[in-house]
């Protein structure tokens, strides 16, 4: 079962049918029911809070994959982030370990904070922070829930892009000045990790196919991104904007990030730093 059929959800249910898996879908909306009938055996209607629902629906499934994530155009305040991120991923989490005990969750390098003190890269030991900002508490409140079942493996993700319809990171500049008066609640100095969604399937998968288990960082390894500040001030002075102004309420890691774990499974990003040319040519 995949538990959110978006870009990830639905290229991910396509893989494994191909692998000859039979895969239910799940949307919260009735009139995606049959485009999904194309990637998915079964599709089913319901939210991820839904746990009678979810149970029903998961009735035979060896695994259940968790790909829900908020949408960040209801969170514009503090306290509809708090209701949004507990309702999207704490209740779909409670939800699917209820329904089975394999489990994988699609989570956020938010859960670290910004990485605490030291210069030693952030590693699946490094402790958990930040722990009332609303993306980073119920990420972690949701990873807990999975990595409670003997079956639970926590997949954490740095931003995703380039799947099919994504705001490129110009429109979400210009996305922070429409909807956020220019602020954006992201560290300034924090290196912008950012991920392939072809990549984010290609960990699940692995991670399905390997049977996998507890926590893991999915990067890459290999190469130190710029910061959210450098890329985004090269944005705005290539389209004439105003620089953003960083709120600081999303803490990511200020640092090096370790994805040494999954890959010595044998995992490997496929896609380069999407944003290296932009920061090399603005400076």
């Amino acid at each position: 079962m995949i538990l959110g059929m978006g870009h990830v959800g639905k290229a991910l249910s396509q893989q494994l049918r191909a692998a000859g898996h039979t895969i239910v879908g799940t949307t919260t909306t009735p009139e995606k029911v049959a485009d999904l009938q194309a990637c998915a055996d079964e599709v089913a209607v319901l939210r991820g809070a839904e746990r009678d629902k979810v149970v029903a629906a998961a009735e035979g499934c060896d695994a259940i994959v968790v790909t829900v994530a908020p949408n960040v155009k209801n969170t514009r305040t503090i306290e509809e982030r708090h209701q949004h991120y507990a309702d999207v991923l704490v209740e779909s989490c409670r939800s699917a370990t209820s329904a089975c005990p394999r489990v994988v969750f699609l989570s956020s390098f938010s859960v670290y904070g910004d990485g605490g003190s030291g210069a030693e890269p952030v590693t699946e030991n490094t402790p958990t922070a930040n722990h009332e900002e609303p993306s980073s508490r119920y990420y972690q409140e949701a990873e807990q829930l999975v990595l409670a079942l003997s079956g639970g493996c926590v997949l954490r993700f740095p931003d995703m892009y380039g799947a099919p319809g994504d705001l490129s990171f110009e429109e979400r500049v210009a996305m922070c000045h429409e909807y956020f008066g220019g602020k954006a609640i992201f560290s300034a100095d924090a290196p912008l990790y950012a991920i392939h969604f072809e990549d984010v399937v290609a960990a699940v998968a692995h991670a399905l196919t390997h049977d996998l288990t507890g926590v893991y960082n999915v990067c890459d390894n290999d190469h130190l991104p710029p910061t959210n500040k450098q890329v985004f001030d090269a944005i705005c002075d290539e389209q004439g904007l105003a620089p953003l102004e960083f709120l600081d309420q999303i803490k990511a890691p200020l640092k090096r990030i370790s994805a040494e774990r999954l890959y010595d499974t044998g995992y490997r990003v496929q896609h380069g730093d999407p944003n290296a040319h932009r920061v090399s040519a603005h400076t």
